[in-house]
Order: C-alpha cells, then structure tokens, then sequence
C-alpha cells in the first residue's frame, strides 16, 4: 500500500517535472506573429462629447488587437490610415515630433519605443502593439477632439490605466 502511494506520487512529480521543464525550453512565438496589422481605426466618443481615433482592424470595428511595426503604411492598402492616426496621438499627446504621413518608419518606431519606456515597459520586439495589445492600447494617450460653439478643443486621455 505504502508503495503504490509513494510510487503514484513519484510518477506525479516526474510527470510535472516534464510539463514545467518543457514550458521553459520551448521557443516562445512572437506576439505579433499571428496578429494582424492595423488597417484603419476605429472612432470612439467619451461620455463628454470628445472624438477620439484609434488604429485598428477595420474601419470602426473596434478589433484592437492587431499591429502596426516598421515599414508598414508605405505601401497602402489602408495600414497608412492607422499610422496617420497614431502620428497624431502621439504629436499632440507626447510631443513626438512626428512628418504625420502614415508610414510607420524609423522615428515612429523611436517615439512608440520612448513612450513605452517612459511608462516603465520594455522595449516592444516590434512596434505599436506587438506587445499585448490592451496594453499598448493604453500607454499612448489619445488625441481627442469636440467643437464647441465653433471652437475646437482637444485633449488628451488614456483609455484605461495600466
């Protein structure tokens, strides 16, 4: 009786032994490797009036969870509409410096990689929401704008805290 016990609890540590020790030495895959790039953005409004858009997959979808990295935007197909919208964001929100022309480039990629920093984040392997998307999402602060009395006001929010 004392055997079967200690040899099932053996054969339960051995076996979970194997599970963790396999976990740690197979290759993680990169976050965006199967995530879509943004292709267009999505307009979202704020409870006092203010418009906001953000890139997304789709054109008002609210789909999120997709990727903007190097290089993207120079040849259309919608992915410079994402970029133009958060080249705004991130002139108008975080003084980035940004030509807003839609192309995802080097100094894009520098401003995303100094504001992810300067929330305390790692470096992102890759651009703009290669990182868990909720998360990108809600490090940069977004442009957001309203008229009033033919006066136009902006602001700037995070969508969530992180």
């Amino acid at each position: 009786m004392i055997v079967r016990i200690l040899s099932r609890r053996l054969f339960a540590a051995v076996a979970g032994a194997v599970i963790v020790i396999t976990a740690l030495v197979a290759p993680a895959s990169p976050a965006s490797a199967a995530t879509p790039t943004c292709n267009s953005w999505t307009t979202k409004f704020s409870s006092d009036g203010y418009r906001f858009e953000v890139p997304s997959l789709g054109r008002n979808s609210n789909e999120h969870v997709c990727v903007l990295k190097l290089n993207d935007g120079y040849s259309g197909g919608g992915v410079g509409s994402a970029v133009f919208v958060l080249q705004g964001s991130l002139n108008s929100c975080h003084q980035g410096g940004l030509v807003q022309d839609g192309k995802y480039g080097p100094r894009t990629r520098d401003v995303v990689a100094w504001v992810t920093a300067a929330k305390g984040l790692s470096q992102p392997p890759e651009g703009f929401g290669a990182y868990d998307q909720v998360v990108m999402f809600f490090v940069v602060r977004w442009l957001g704008q309203r008229t009033v009395g033919g006066e136009t006001r902006t602001v700037c929010r995070h969508f969530g805290v992180i």
